[in-house]
């Protein structure tokens, strides 16, 4: 059993400095965790590392050998040549929040505050990398400040202003803790950092993709707000300036990653993608600049005694980013140098229009303040920030992917050579900001003295959002319907089934992912409450969300490297549910105080508890290599059963496999994205509490808390790859394919604390 340790303590004082005047309050909080996690492996068996799959002898590479040599042997038997072990181990963290606060009042009219607010964290995820031993784990580590000066000001009764000024510092780097530990995966001996491999079926063995990782922001917010009350009108205004200093490095693929399309290919090594960066040019340092000005103004206005009204409106302005080290064109330096330069990538600036209108309703139909009808619509902007373009430099040349013939693993056509980089960007010239319009209705009844039922519905449009799309997508006239893994496109090789010439639109490049405002979203609820207020010692509430979230752009279709659509000038081929789609959602929370007074040891008891139950996350079928030939991955299958026929929900295969069958080379399937669910979540918290009073103001506060209460096991989504596929072009279904290797929640932790009031 993995074993679970956390200790978390600290303090608050706060009291007077000068009486009436002069006040401070500080706050420290650490926590120190340990927790044992359990991931299921899978990984080659026994008769594989002697290079035999399902009764075929294969011939292993000689530099394969080292890599498969570090596989364990597995204890369960799941597929040909594939079986799965259990491994755990520990993620070790800690936390230190420091929070520091003077308020002064400097006269019955003026007030000043100073707030200072420290968060130091650090991690260790041994499985971040890969759950196979000895594991490459990487250390995160977060060094937030925040500091703030408010001044307010009473400049009439009717009248009060408040001028703040902010500091924000984030910082979060994310290093490999053994970076170089196994001579094996040494793609790149000068960088002191193993690679990567991934095996479609296995799990992956080496470090993490994204590692190394320095980001560092700095933020200066200013703001100004007047709360202005006059007559039947509650006026608020007030504007908000920033300027905004991101700070990123983060190099992927830093010790290089090998993709192997099937267990066959990896033991004749074979790989179909080698990921990292060009050797020389490893430079991936951005410093982002960029200005943020907000401004509104909103009115609350009793325009009857039944009636009141709430209208909007707000302004908000982002500068184009720019860099201090390079301009915002990272395809500039050699050997790149016959890209034509862009002298100014911005043509315009979308956020000039960025004016956000809402209004408000809240209607008493019968005066009796237990039934209110209330509505309410709005325009959302979300400007890009600086970050968002980070996305467009350290994955493109000079500073990350090249795609390299590597001599360790022979290619089997003699004369390749190496096809066209990819590229990925940000469409800058547009002249549209992401937006969302939002609205509401409910109605809600008081139905006793201390409970109301709520029923309403909200939606919501989202427009022009950032999704990615190949702009040099193939031909599909030119695709001959094979792709030969060991052939890159661009290559004259023997002669042999496959793209006999770079079929795309420039055959002068590969793949170049734009991120443009091309995606929309649309959200229905229909979403329950019923509320006890705290009476007679008890509180409860209940909350029921029924909905449907479908887009084309969520999650990894999004902006910063996503993936990019299936076909590129079809959004709506795309179109399926949100990643964060949960079709159901049941809350139930409670706090009970229990009656007895009799004596100091029943009275001053106290239960709550809360319970969460919700659908499955939208999970997405793939093929798992490039049956369309176009070059674009989490390529989908086809369904050739009704959807209530392919599901079996067992951890071991979470779908029948022959619900889905391969589409024809050269074409799409017909799967929507993000058609089937994974396993829902239940989660029950339960707490106890007693506060036992000591002295007139000193009492001592004893709590017994436990998080999944019942150890209910919530299981993570399942192996998506349907297919592998074979050397010669076949493809069979993944022996993994539907099976559960992970879980998304904690086991039951338990935990006891003790707190002093005074």
């Amino acid at each position: 059993v993995p074993s679970f340790r956390q200790n978390q303590f600290g303090g608050s004082l706060g009291g007077p400095i000068k009486k009436d005047k002069l006040f401070f309050f500080v706050n420290d909080e650490e926590l120190r965790k340990s927790l044992g996690e359990t991931r299921i492996a899978l990984v080659p068996d026994a008769a594989a590392h002697q290079g035999i799959v399902n009764g075929v002898q294969y011939t292993i590479n000689p530099t394969t050998k080292p890599i498969l040599d570090l596989y364990p042997l597995p204890t369960t038997p799941v597929g040909p040549g594939v079986g799965s072990l259990q491994e755990v181990d520990t993620t070790t963290g800690n936390e230190n929040y420091l929070l520091a606060r003077v308020d002064y009042n400097m006269s019955s009219k003026d007030a000043l505050f100073v707030r200072y607010v420290r968060d130091y964290g650090d991690i260790t995820m041994p499985f971040l990398g890969s759950p196979l031993p000895p594991r490459w784990p990487e250390v995160g580590s977060t060094r937030n400040q925040f500091a703030t000066i408010e001044y307010r000001r009473v400049i009439s009764p009717s009248v009060v202003n408040l001028l703040r000024f902010s500091f924000t510092r984030t910082r979060e780097t994310d290093v490999q803790a053994r970076p170089d530990q196994t001579p094996a995966l040494n793609f790149f001996p000068d960088r002191h950092q193993n690679g990567g491999v991934n095996i479609t079926g296995l799990s992956s063995i080496g470090t993490s993709i994204f590692a190394p990782l320095l980001e560092v922001q700095n933020k200066f917010p200013l703001a100004d707000d007047v709360i202005w009350s006059r007559g039947a009108h509650s006026l608020r205004f007030g504007g908000f300036f920033s300027r905004v200093q991101s700070n990123f490095q983060q190099q992927g693929w830093w010790g290089g990653f090998y993709t192997f399309p099937s267990l066959t290919n990896f033991l004749q090594g074979i790989p179909s993608l080698f990921q990292g960066p060009e050797p020389g040019q490893t430079d991936s340092y951005r410093d982002f600049r960029e200005f943020e000005v907000d401004g509104y103004v909103h009115d609350e206005w009793k325009a009857l005694p039944k009636l009141t009204l709430n209208v909007g409106l707000r302004y908000e302005f982002v500068t184009n980013p720019t860099t201090n080290v390079h301009t915002l064109n990272a395809l500039l330096h050699p050997p790149f140098g016959t890209f034509q330069r862009v002298p100014n990538v911005f043509a315009s600036n979308p956020a000039v229009r960025n004016f956000d209108p809402r209004i408000g309703i809240a209607y008493d139909p019968f005066g009796d303040h237990k039934t209110s009808i209330r509505a309410g619509v709005g325009i959302f902007y979300n400007p890009i920030r600086a970050r968002s373009y980070a996305s467009g430099y350290y994955f493109n040349p000079p500073y990350a992917l090249a795609f390299v013939l590597f001599p360790q693993f022979p290619n089997p056509f003699p004369g390749a050579l190496p096809p066209p980089a990819q590229l990925v960007g940000v469409d800058y010239n547009t002249t549209v900001t992401p937006h969302m319009y939002q609205w509401n209705f409910n109605i809600q009844r008081q139905l006793f003295e201390a409970t109301s039922l709520t029923v309403g519905y909200v939606g919501s449009r989202g427009l022009h959002l950032y999704a990615a799309r190949d702009i040099n997508p193939v031909q599909p006239s030119v695709v001959n319907g094979v792709t030969v893994f060991g052939v890159p496109r661009g290559t004259a090789a023997n002669p042999a089934p496959g793209i006999a010439s770079n079929p795309r639109l420039n055959p002068a490049g590969a793949a170049l992912s734009s991120e443009a405002p091309v995606g929309d979203s649309s959200y229905h609820s229909l979403q329950v409450g019923l509320n006890r207020r705290f009476s007679h010692g008890v509180q409860t509430q209940f909350s029921y969300t029924w909905s449907k979230c479908m887009d084309d752009a969520s999650g990894t279709y999004g902006l910063e490297g996503g993936i990019p659509w299936s076909a590129p000038l079809n959004g709506s081929f795309d179109r399926g549910r949100c990643l964060f789609d949960r079709p159901q959602v049941f809350r139930v929370s409670g706090v009970y105080a229990f009656p007895f007074q009799k004596n100091i040891l029943v009275k001053g008891w106290q239960m709550s508890g809360n319970l969460v139950a919700q659908s499955g996350s939208p999970w997405n079928v793939i093929i798992g290599f490039d049956q369309s030939g176009n070059g674009v991955a989490n390529q989908r299958p086809n369904l050739v059963m009704p959807a209530d026929q392919i599901k079996i929900e067992s951890v071991s295969r979470w779908v029948n496999p022959a619900g889905f069958s391969l589409p024809a080379p050269g074409t799409f399937g017909n799967l929507q994205r993000d058609f089937l669910s994974g396993p829902g979540i239940v989660d029950f918290d339960y707490s106890v509490m007693k506060e036992t009073p000591i002295k007139e103001q000193l009492r001592v506060q004893f709590r017994a808390e436990f998080f999944n209460l019942f150890n209910h096991a919530n299981f993570a989504l399942p192996n998506a790859n349907a297919f592998v596929q074979a050397i010669n072009g076949g493809a069979a279904v993944n022996p993994t394919f539907g099976k559960i290797t992970a879980t998304t929640t904690s086991s039951r932790q338990i935990q006891f604390a003790l707190k002093l009031l005074f």
